[in-house]
């Protein structure tokens, strides 16, 4: 995928229109994104825009008016159903600056407009600067990432500084690494849009990376971060290097380009430190599925078979959790105390869940709201959310002691009474039914204002003040059908049938106002008065309210307490959601330590057994690995549970220090510092690397990153070369696993070779999948047993997976032959074989050469020591061979 273009040509703006003059202009602002251009109830695009939006929403592209004789290409779409066009733009890559109106057009019997209405651009709208709840996924964070270098060039590996920010949270982080760990940190965070050099972008995500950025410099960027958040000084915010300052600075000046000059509601920068992070690289993230799957969807994720969670908050929560599992063990034994206190409480999760359930997504309402973009359900989501939490403590109250694990205290502390007066205030203010828009009217409660209450009974009794006018004017004037009624360009007006009109003409307290065949139009003093004064309250009342309404949201928004108590409530989700997961009582709470141990109970593949339900039972296997046998050598056939054994072992570890429950029936983890997972085989062709090159790739990151507290789980290693050239690269690779390197390894293969190995590699053990031959027939019984395959049942598999029965035969007989002859033509391949010269002949060319002194020769002198080294080197090899 690459970043999508805006194809064709912009022309010169040289004798446009008043109107086409300003689109011009606003283009030129934003020439990199697609102008949706605002005309009445629709948003139009012209020339290179309309043709690239049309090809790409699929709607048509016509002409609108001629530029330069020309007739401009344009396509619209209607601003009621803009949201999900620009929806389906930004899930392509594009980047869409909308122009609204910025004034009003002019009211009957005001001075006619001169030109055509002002306009500006009120949004940018990217992939990550998304807010609006539409263009979102609930469950998932939206993160707009960015990267900075050093302002020098310095040698050697530059330092690099990353910040992200969600936006629709208003979360902002940021971290110091190395180039070289960019990748992993763009693999766990999964950014939506990138701010970056492209040169700093691997190729996986440099579809992402924006067009036009410019980093600030230091200075500059330590000022716009300090007056971003009101200090003196970007040190009060906490130590930042100057990359992570730089990287700061850059996203903050995009967010405030993205929302026309305005900043949203973002929290003070919280920078991380991923040395408390287990590592998981790229590859990693990709063989075991843990948020999103190979294929873009969520369905078979590690994240899919756990969530219990009520909200989407809690969605988001858990995710982040199962990105990032941490190395601190005690966060990991506070959030398994936590969720084990929970389900330890009679009832308590069924009281929650409702609880939980109901509450407002609070993070994403204070985003709308901050952006100037909210809406009535975004202040009600506020109130109720404050509600859920009065709820939630009392619930809590009376099982709080001091037994209580200390996550849930503060959750208790944290939700107590923050915000009682904005509640208060939001109960009495908000009213009971709410409209969709602010603009539609009754938001704001009878009762809150005065103001307000007698704006909207003069505008709501108007008609029984009419009325009343209306019986009046009757009698008066002797005329039993007159009615009064609303003409859209007169007002109010008395209307009477032609005939009764005759004999109104000349009464002096009427005026003549329009006449038909058959009608006729009068007015009074009285009348006119009466007809401003109900527009003019129609107006105050919808100012009043629209002043109330910007009050409170600025009341909301400035609340200190909001965001922790959102932050709470998605804690107590995902909490309660653990607590689920363990009740049926297959999940355990994993014992976790500081040391090397490694054990697993019964331990299942969550996704593979949530794939399978309940009509098929999975079968769980133990996996031990202590440090005195922490290399387990897996051999069996394929289809035999090989790979699953493999991710399942990972994911349990992804799980236990993510602190959440682990599929097993019983487990002791020693803290892993990196996980490495390397399973299953994928060419990577848009980089021109083979499969093996890419097995090679990934096997030569582990060899050069794992070490005793790491636990590395590897498949295959060197299958994609010669039988030979595999067989030395895998062996290899498990002597340096274990003799090495030192880390907890389950290294499967198809090299049957390797389970010699176990008598010269102490802590190694074979084990294998267990195979149950039955009346010719193969049975995989999916358990790990210690021992050591007798062959890889590859011609059995072929015939499962429906190759021709001659072909099948034929492979079974040169099977046969080649398993005959194996022994006789190849050698053993030797252990840890040494290559050294024979001790008692010396080394001439070695000799010769450390006698030579380089800086001391001449240029003849060089050339002949050259040549007298290159004859001494011919002599050598004669006295080898």
């Amino acid at each position: 995928m690459t970043t999508p273009e805006i194809t064709g040509i912009i022309p010169s703006s040289e004798g446009a229109t008043p109107a086409m003059a300003q689109w011009f202009a606003l283009k030129a602002q934003e020439p990199d994104a697609l102008l949706f251009f605002r005309m009445g109830d629709f948003y139009e695009l012209f020339f290179a825009d309309a043709e690239t939006a049309a090809m790409a929403l699929d709607i048509s592209l016509t002409t609108r008016g001629k530029h330069n004789e020309t007739p401009i290409p344009m396509c619209g779409v209607p601003v009621a159903a803009a949201p999900a066009y620009l929806a389906r733009l930004i899930r392509r890559g594009f980047r869409v600056a909308v122009a609204e109106q910025t004034e009003q057009a002019r009211k009957p019997g005001e001075p006619p407009q001169k030109g055509p209405l002002a306009r500006a651009i009120v949004r940018l709208v990217t992939p990550g600067t998304l807010t609006e709840e539409e263009l979102l996924e609930a469950g998932r964070q939206n993160l707009l990432l960015a990267l900075a270098t050093p302002a020098k060039k310095t040698r050697g590996s530059a330092p690099c500084g990353a910040a992200w920010i969600d936006i629709s949270t208003g979360s902002f982080e940021t971290a110091a690494l190395s180039q070289n760990q960019v990748e992993e940190l763009l693999a766990r965070l999964d950014p939506s849009e990138i701010l970056a050099d492209p040169a700093l972008v691997p190729d996986p995500f440099s579809a992402r990376v924006a067009p036009s950025i410019t980093l600030p410099g230091l200075e500059t960027a330590r000022s716009r971060m300090a007056q971003a958040f009101d200090v003196a000084q970007i040190s009060i915010l906490g130590d930042f290097t100057d990359e992570e300052i730089r990287a700061g600075a850059l996203i903050l000046d995009y967010v405030r380009r993205s929302q026309a000059g305005t900043m949203p509601r973002i929290a003070r920068p919280l920078r991380r430190d991923d040395s408390e992070t287990l590592g998981l690289d790229p590859a990693t993230r990709a063989s075991l599925d843990l948020v999103q799957a190979r294929d873009g969807t969520t369905t078979h994720t590690l994240l899919a078979s756990v969530d219990r969670c009520a909200s989407a908050a809690g969605q988001r929560l858990l995710a982040q959790w199962i990105a990032a599992p941490s190395t601190d063990l005690t966060l990991i034994q506070g959030r398994q105390a936590a969720w084990r206190w929970i389900a330890g409480q009679p009832g308590l999760i069924e009281t929650l869940t409702p609880l939980l359930k109901k509450a407002p997504d609070l993070a994403r309402a204070l985003g709308r709201l901050s952006t100037g973009r909210g809406l009535p359900r975004d202040l009600a989501a506020t109130r109720d959310l404050l509600q859920a939490a009065d709820a939630l403590v009392a619930v809590l109250e009376p099982l709080c002691n001091e037994s209580t694990p200390p996550l849930i205290r503060s959750l208790f502390a944290g939700l107590y009474g923050r915000a009682d007066a904005l509640l208060d205030t939001l109960e009495k203010a908000l009213a009971e039914s709410l409209p969709a828009r602010i603009e539609d009217g009754g938001t704001i409660a009878t009762g809150f204002d005065a103001d307000l209450d007698r704006y909207r009974g003069l505008r709501d009794d108007s008609k029984r003040t009419l009325a009343a006018m209306q019986q009046r004017y009757a009698e008066q004037f002797n005329v039993a059908t007159l009615k009064i009624k609303h003409h859209a360009q007169l007002g109010y007006i008395i209307e009477t049938s032609a005939l009764h009109g005759a004999k109104l003409r000349d009464r002096p307290e009427l005026s003549f106002r329009q006449g038909t065949a058959n009608l006729v139009r009068f007015t009074t003093d009285e009348l006119l008065e009466l007809d401003r004064a109900i527009l003019e309250a129609a107006d105050r009342a919808s100012a009043t309210e629209r002043r109330l309404f910007a009050a409170l949201v600025a009341q909301t928004v400035s609340h200190p307490a909001l965001p922790e108590l959102a932050a709470l409530f998605a804690t107590a989700d995902v909490l309660t959601g653990c607590a689920k997961l363990a009740q049926g009582g297959s999940w355990c709470s994993p014992q976790m330590t500081q040391d090397q141990e490694f054990e697993l109970k019964s331990c299942r593949h969550p996704v593979v057994e949530a794939a399978l339900g309940r009509a098929t039972r999975f079968i769980p296997n133990d996996c031990s690995l202590p440090p005195s046998q922490r290399v387990m050598l897996l051999t069996g056939p394929n289809m035999a549970g090989k790979s699953t054994f493999l991710r399942q072992t990972a994911l349990a570890v992804i799980l236990a220090q993510a602190g959440l429950p682990v599929p097993a029936e019983k487990a002791r983890i020693g803290i892993v510092d990196r996980l490495f997972s390397r399973v299953g085989a994928a060419d990577d062709l848009a980089r021109g690397r083979s499969t093996f090159m890419v097995e090679m790739t990934e096997t030569a990151a582990i060899l050069r990153q794992a070490g005793p507290r790491s636990l590395v789980v590897v498949d295959e290693i060197g299958r994609g070369t010669s039988t030979l050239d595999g067989l030395a690269i895998a062996w290899a690779t498990l002597e340096a696993l274990h003799s090495q390197l030192g880390s907890r390894t389950i290294f499967a293969t198809h090299f049957h070779e390797l389970c010699s190995l176990s008598d010269s590699m102490p802590r190694l053990t074979p084990y294998t999948m267990a195979v149950r031959e039955w009346q010719g027939d193969v049975v995989f019984q999916h358990e790990v047993r210690k021992g050591s395959a007798r062959k890889s049942w590859g011609v059995h598999v072929a015939q499962l997976a429906g190759v021709p029965m001659p072909v099948v035969q034929r492979a079974t007989r040169l099977l046969a032959a080649l398993e005959r002859d194996q022994g006789k033509s190849v050698p053993q391949l030797p252990l840890f074989e040494t290559i050294a010269s024979p001790p008692d002949e010396p080394d001439c060319l070695r000799e010769a050469l450390e006698a030579l002194d380089p800086d001391s020769l001449s240029p003849k002198a060089a050339l002949e020591a050259l040549y007298a080294l290159r004859k001494l080197a011919l002599e050598t090899k004669n006295d080898l061979t």
